[in-house]
């Protein structure tokens, strides 16, 4: 039995009404091929729940209410830094045909986890707010400020300043939600300033005023924004990853506030899930991929890419590099997969232990289907062989068809067909021969003494954070860049060619997370 059965028998156990499970992110930019684990292992525990004839739904919320804390290094700074510090729904779109910046980037990840047979409700928070369905959580951590601010204080280890009021409002002047800071409640208005350096990435207007804090005026920090939603949407599943469930970190927080302040109770999460990371340096040139959702779904047929999550426990981190085998050797983990399915239609998998790990494999070639597999046993053309043969420059069909004394079927003619595409993808770009061709041509990044400077310190200042968690250290990290007195174009050459060797990269705090905050201390601490 694989994990996702385990966890739906215990759920199962609660007889709830009804099972909502929630997955949710940022639209900040492309989104990282990481947060697909995110919604496969959602996913699978609703698709299998509902085998279990669980009633339950599955939602995804993008939380598009965010400011624009950070301008990808894919745009133009000068173009966009003007949006700095406004909700993602109000800024435009990079291209023409959708709604806002947040619409243009979470459809792109729509379009990849629909590609893979997830096909969640999906939900906008900026709606939610401005629907008024947020007011009623709204007021309570309003009218529970000191409440809010004493489980920072007991649970994360963070003070909060004694006029710290929990709502970030958007200025009615220039419409910056990332540069407001409340300080007063009075029942019916949140008193705030736009503050000019109260953040490094946005400047406030200096306006100061009053605003009803409902119908989406304005929005709650995030650790109390996450528990806010599980309320208002109804949602009682809903797993993170790692980092999110350490003690003290936003799960822990967000369930405080939910027993203490919103009197319900937290999602079931499952443990967390490990990371879903892509090849580090390997990965660095311009024949090679990056790490958004969209690219790195274009290497792999659905069902195998589907595959590549889905049979790795959701405990165990995921490490995925194209070049080399990798890419071979999943496709024949695949079709081993597939052929103990094609045993089970069949009635030949036997009982014992060998018969259980056939099991096993079974039930993960069908968790991973996109289209409905076939009951009858289809040829599955062997992965490495496609490539050989185009190589040598074989009719590939006619080769397969002389081996079984017959012509392929439909399917399996679209499904060589499939092959045949992603082996040519494979031998333009993963071979080994093409790693050792791309990292001949990857320029050395030499650090100037001054990026060398802010690293060290930078370093250095993370070894004192008392709280390690993505706020904690989002915030160190602009702040030191801030005191540094370089360009913030000069930080990030410096930060991401240190740590994954391109110049670019999921935000500073999410890497940190990612790699660890003893690595990165190694790494920056040695340049």
């Amino acid at each position: 039995m694989i994990w996702v059965d385990r966890e739906a028998i215990k759920i199962k156990a609660r007889s709830l009404p009804v099972e909502w499970v929630d997955d949710m992110k940022t639209p900040s930019g492309r989104i990282h091929v990481g947060s697909l684990r995110g919604v496969l292992v959602h996913d699978l525990i609703y698709k299998v729940m509902k085998e279990n004839g669980i009633n339950t739904r599955f939602s995804y919320v993008f939380n598009d209410m965010d400011p624009m804390d950070a301008i990808p290094s894919y745009l133009d700074q000068k173009k966009w830094s003007k949006y700095a510090g406004q909700s993602l729904y109000k800024v435009p779109s990079p291209e023409a045909g959708f709604k806002s910046f947040a619409e243009f980037y979470a459809q792109e990840f729509i379009d990849v986890f629909n590609s893979i047979n997830c096909h969640p409700e999906i939900i906008w928070s900026h709606e939610l707010y401005e629907s008024g369905k947020m007011n009623d959580v709204i007021k309570r951590f309003l009218d529970n400020a000191e409440k809010v601010k004493d489980i920072y204080k007991r649970v994360a280890k963070a003070e909060r300043n004694s006029d710290w009021i929990p709502f970030n409002p958007i200025c009615e002047k220039c419409s910056n939600i990332g540069t407001t800071n409340a300080y007063k409640w009075d029942g019916e208005f949140v008193y705030y300033r736009c503050e000019s350096d109260m953040v490094t990435w946005a400047k406030g207007c200096g306006h100061e005023g009053k605003i009803s804090p409902y119908n989406g005026t304005g929005k709650l920090p995030w650790k109390l924004d996450w528990p806010a939603h599980w309320k208002v949407i109804g949602v009682t599943v809903e797993s993170s990853g790692k980092d999110h469930m350490s003690s003290g970190g936003s799960y822990d927080m967000a369930s405080h506030f939910c027993k203490e302040i919103l009197s319900t109770d937290p999602p079931y999460a499952m443990g967390g899930y490990e990371w879903f990371t892509i090849g580090g340096k390997k990965m660095s040139s311009s024949k090679g991929i990056g790490t958004s959702a969209k690219e790195v779904a274009s290497i792999l047929p659905p069902e195998v890419f589907r595959f590549l999550i889905v049979r790795t426990p959701i405990n165990t981190h995921l490490e995925f590099n194209p070049f080399g085998e990798t890419i071979p050797n999943l496709f024949d983990d695949y079709d081993r997969c597939m052929n103990a399915y094609f045993d089970k239609c069949e009635n030949k998998i036997q009982s014992g232990k060998q018969g259980e790990v056939l099991s096993d494999f079974s039930r993960i070639a069908e968790l991973s289907s996109v289209r409905p597999h076939s009951k009858i046993r289809l040829l599955l053309p062997r992965f490495r062989t496609v490539v050989n043969l185009i190589k040598m420059g074989k009719n590939v069909k006619e080769h397969f068809e002389i081996q079984l004394k017959r012509p392929l079927l439909n399917e399996e003619s679209l499904l060589l067909e499939e092959r045949i595409k992603y082996a040519k993808i494979y031998l333009e770009k993963y071979t080994a021969q093409n790693l050792e061709q791309n990292q001949q041509k990857v320029t050395e990044f030499i650090l100037t003494e001054n990026q060398k400077t802010f690293l060290k310190t930078f370093s250095a200042q993370l070894k004192t954070l008392k709280t390690v968690d993505r706020e904690a250290v989002q915030n160190l990290f602009f702040e030191q860049i801030k005191i540094s007195g370089l360009k913030p174009k000069e930080v990030f050459n410096a930060f991401y060619h240190t740590l994954t060797g391109k110049p670019f990269g999921p935000k500073a705090a999410d890497l940190i997370l990612q790699l660890g905050i003893s690595e990165v201390i190694n790494k920056l601490s040695i340049v």
